[in-house]
């Protein structure tokens, strides 16, 4: 088409002439071959003029064949009509921007009809907002805003750094008096950007208008007028044209007043509410500016009498209510700006500012890490700008710190700052008003819903998902029986032709049969969140459960000593007390603090001498108790060894089996008894014999029940060797463990600790403190339980708990030995296993023996006791004082050769078992050579 188009106009430019308009003006295509014979024409020139015409033929009828291109669609009749003069009263008051509803960062000039905006420490990446002071409620007017400077400031990530987009930006619209100062951050402000979007909530509805930029005349119209075809509509223009379609306001604003509100990044802007506009639009309109006062309503700045404005400090408990507090502060006085890291971490976010694990993510309230990727940011640059800039603006602040409100000594340098200003402490301690309860309760509640909408919309997304696959697959099953169907007929009209059988009469057709219609099944996407309720737990709750705490832990107990309430002493003109009165808000707070310190953990706690010496004792003393408990059973083995029965092998005797001398037969006498007594003896009476000592009563070991466990010699408890531990299984060198360490523990943390008022460890400190004590991790779920508190009940002739939930020794600190623990083991285990044989199956212990092994047992990796002067338990293995003397593999050659030897051998034909790997081997005990204490390699290295 373009091709035949460029011919066509070449064409036309050649010999000037018209192209034809219609199909009646072009030649005839028949006529093209008659008249295009130069050959037969006589002159050159009217041959030439021949063949000019077939080109303009041809021409004129590819352009006649060719489609014609698409009509561009005719806008909008623009249904707004010129305004009427204005009869009534106007504006006389400046169209102006109230300090209070401006950010920070906003500079606005003295006459206020031009804003600009800081660009240092950060400020360069934040969104300034602001407000106008004249808002409408009915009418229809229009304000313009013009770009006058795009600003280029100092970009630390550097020039392609894409962490903030667009880097120039400006929002134009209208807003509520008590919405955010970002357009279309919530949903009480609504408007246009200058990247072509139309803004609501959050929402960005792209293509509305066209992007604007520097030097245009930027109108924005609010229709309120409700006699107009527009009314309750925004729109845009550029230059005095209309730039978007009228934008429906969302239901929620309308019949609100609604402000006129500007958001801009590193622009300069100049403004104008009237009363004559700089770029007429197509109909007459009223300026905001001149407006009729009944359709106006005008926010006055609030100024104190004195000429003071108010500086605030809020001072609340860690996670007792402090920011829903706040909130509800500013919420009751919008005239005043929060100062914190917490409303930095906001504003980066409503200026779309990216950040590592997103914005809900914080290790505290009070200190959140900003973790957004700008230096500026991250080093909190701002925060010196923002108190530098703060006393020197004329607005009311809440400084909202809840460590620094909470210590006399930043406190005091927080007051230094804001000279001039009237300085309140505000203290919120104890039980809250009836107001604060019913917000919490709201919060609540909301949060509860929001999480069950959440979970809703989960299980909504894959019941949707199912729905349509079910969907589908019955579309699928009848499709696939229509062609079934189709095909069985097709299939019997070709055998019907085949055997030339006519087709049966309509009539006589069987009915097909027709399919059952599906039961309908409901859609789950209409399917509405379920409604949440409060339960009368949540019911009872004095302050909402934040997902983060306000304080970390580390912060919590390096300042907790130093916490204080303020006093009118420190510089302040006035300390309230809001929630309680001063004499029942300190005597809470006392109690808070007793309270917080019994459950914090010390961070910077320093392990005493006291503690390392007695660790050390115990740990050479555990260390003597395993080398005996391991050498008396080597030495039992031994024994049983050597005191087994030797097979008894009776040998026929000779004379009985031998040929009889001389004639070969068997000789037939019995043989004479070597040791029958002589024959003059047999008559005499025998001589009485002489009594058998009594044999000495054994005494008890360690499997006997009568075995007093408390008078005994744990190192030998009946003269054989037979140490106290003998039958300690894995549980139970666990269980003594953790009474000796638990011991140290509790009696170390009161000398290591000097303050009176932390009166022990807290339960739900004990990992903390274990790890900090012994190096080691502690986890309930290790010994089979849930909570520390089981654990605690184990040791309870150690320690126990208190009221306060705190370790309490029930051993004095200065014994002479560790004994008594190991006499308390013995005495436990022994009891335990009463009841497992009475059938209580509480008493089963439940131990992680792949966790447990190895802190009782340790590294097996050269072996486990130490070598010494001798080389072997029995003087003849490879040491017992120094290296380890369960060498490569105690664990698996025990294991294994007992394993192996027992189970093959008692249990496959022989008598105990081949020998393995560890001490449990052998060949057959009964009759055998080897047998059961043959030791594998394990155990004896």
């Amino acid at each position: 088409l373009l091709q035949a188009c460029l011919e066509f106009c070449f064409a036309m430019a050649s010999d000037g002439a018209a192209p034809p308009t219609s199909a009646a003006e072009a030649p005839a295509p028949a006529d093209v071959p008659e008249a295009a014979a130069p050959a037969e024409s006589a002159d050159p020139q009217e041959a030439s003029a021949v063949a000019m015409d077939t080109t303009e033929a041809a021409a004129a009828t590819e352009a006649q064949a060719a489609p014609e291109p698409p009509k561009v669609p005719e806008p909008p009749k623009e249904l707004e009509e010129s305004a009427v003069d204005i009869t009534g009263p106007t504006l006389k008051e400046e169209v102006a921007f109230n300090t209070e509803d401006t950010t920070m960062n906003v500079m606005p000039s003295q006459r206020g009809n031009l804003l600009m905006m800081l660009t240092d420490g950060g400020m360069q990446y934040l969104l300034a907002g602001a407000r106008a002071n004249v808002g409408m409620k009915a009418g229809r007017y229009f304000y313009e805003v013009r770009i006058v400077e795009i600003l280029d400031p100092f970009d630390a990530q550097g020039p392609y750094s894409r962490v903030v987009q667009p880097r120039n930006l400006l929002r134009l619209g209208f807003c509520t008096s008590t919405s955010s100062l970002f357009v279309g951050d919530t949903e009480d402000s609504v408007g246009f950007d200058s990247e072509g979007h139309f803004i609501h909530s959050r929402t960005f509805s792209a293509g509305a208008t066209q992007r604007f930029g520097r030097d245009q005349v930027m109108g924005v119209l609010l229709n309120l007028d409700a006699s107009s075809p527009n009314a309750n509509t925004i729109s845009l223009f550029r230059d005095g044209m209309r730039v978007s379609q009228p934008m429906s306001l969302p239901e929620n604003l309308k019949g609100k007043t609604l402000f006129p509100a500007v958001t801009y990044r590193n622009i300069s802007l100049s403004l104008n509410f009237g009363p004559a506009p700089k770029a007429e639009f197509p109909f007459k309109c009223h300026m905001l500016g001149k407006g009729a006062m009944q359709d106006l309503e005008i926010a006055k700045a609030k100024s104190p009498k004195d000429g003071k404005f108010e500086v605030l400090f809020p001072v609340l408990l860690p996670d007792e209510g402090t920011f829903d507090a706040v909130d509800l502060f500013l919420q009751q006085h919008p005239d005043y700006t929060e100062l914190s890291d917490r409303m930095v971490l906001e504003w980066c976010e409503k200026s779309g500012i990216s950040r590592n694990r997103g914005y809900r993510w914080r290790s505290s309230n009070d200190k959140p890490e900003m973790s957004t990727g700008v230096s500026e940011l991250d080093n909190f640059s701002i925060r010196r700008v923002l108190r530098s800039i703060a006393p020197a603006q004329k607005r009311n602040f809440v400084l909202m710190e809840v460590k620094s409100n909470l210590l006399l000594l930043e406190r005091k340098e927080l007051l230094a700052r804001f000279a001039g200003f009237k300085k309140t402490a505000q203290v919120m301690v104890g039980d809250p008003v009836n107001e604060f309860k019913k917000r919490t309760q709201e919060l609540i509640l909301k949060d509860k819903q929001e999480k069950s909408d959440t979970e809703f919309k989960q299980k909504q997304a894959e019941e949707v998902r199912k729905y349509q696959a079910q969907l589908k697959e019955k579309e699928l099953e009848r499709a696939a029986k229509k062609a079934k169907r189709e095909a069985e007929k097709k299939a019997e009209e070709e055998r019907r032709a085949a055997a030339g059988e006519e087709a049966p009469d309509q009539e006589m057709k069987p009915a097909e049969e027709e399919e059952e219609p599906d039961q309908p099944m409901p859609d789950p996407a209409l399917e509405k969140p379920p409604v949440v309720q409060l339960n009368e737990e949540e019911i009872k709750m004095t302050f909402r459960p934040t997902e983060h705490p306000d304080l970390s832990d580390s912060t919590l107990s390096s300042s907790l000593n130093d916490f204080t309430l303020p006093d009118k002493s420190e510089g302040f003109e006035s300390v309230t007390f809001s929630w309680n009165a001063k004499a029942k808000a300190e005597s809470y707070f006392k109690e808070w603090k007793l309270k917080k310190k019994i459950t914090t953990k010390l961070e910077d706690l320093k392990v005493g001498e006291w503690f390392n010496q007695q660790s050390n004792s115990w740990k050479e003393q555990l260390q003597t108790w395993k080398n005996l408990q391991a050498m008396w059973k080597v030495e039992g083995v031994k024994k049983e060894q050597e005191e087994e029965p030797k097979p008894m092998v009776m040998d026929a005797p000779a004379d009985a089996t031998a040929p009889a001398e001389g004639n070969g037969e068997a000789s037939t006498e019995a043989p004479q008894d070597e040791a029958m007594p002589p024959a003059d003896a047999t008559d005499a009476p025998a001589a009485p014999a002489a009594p058998a000592a009594p044999a000495a009563p054994a005494a008890p070991g360690v499997a006997d029940e009568d075995l007093d466990v408390f008078g005994v010699n744990v190192n030998d408890v009946n003269g054989t060797g037979e140490p106290l531990c003998s039958l300690f299984a894995l549980e139970d060198w666990v269980l003594l463990m953790l009474r000796v360490e638990f011991h140290l523990m509790a009696h170390s943390f009161k000398k290591d600790v000097t303050d009176p008022e932390r009166p022990g460890i807290h339960v739900d400190n004990v990992p903390y403190y274990y790890n900090k004590y012994f190096r080691k991790t502690f986890l309930a779920s290790h010994y089979g339980f849930e909570s520390n508190e089981k654990v605690v009940e184990l040791l309870k002739d150690t320690v126990s708990l208190n009221q306060q939930k705190v370790l309490v020794p029930e051993l004095d600190e200065d014994l002479d030995n560790f004994d008594l623990f190991l006499k308390l083991t013995e005495e436990g285990r022994r009891e335990r296993e009463l009841l497992i044989d009475l059938g209580e199956d509480e008493a089963v212990l439940r131990f992680n023996h792949s966790v447990l092994a190895a802190l009782v047992y340790g590294n097996m990796g050269k072996g486990y006791y130490t070598k010494g002067p001798g080389k072997g338990l029995d003087q003849k293995g490879k040491g017992f004082q120094g290296k380890t003397w369960q060498g490569k593999g105690f664990d698996k050659g025990y294991d294994k050769g007992y394993d192996k030897g027992y189970d093959k051998g008692y249990g496959g034909g022989g008598s105990w078992g081949k020998s393995g790997c560890g001490c449990m081997g052998g060949k057959p005990q009964m009759g055998g050579k080897k047998g059961f204490n043959n030791y594998g390699k394990g155990y004896g290295k």
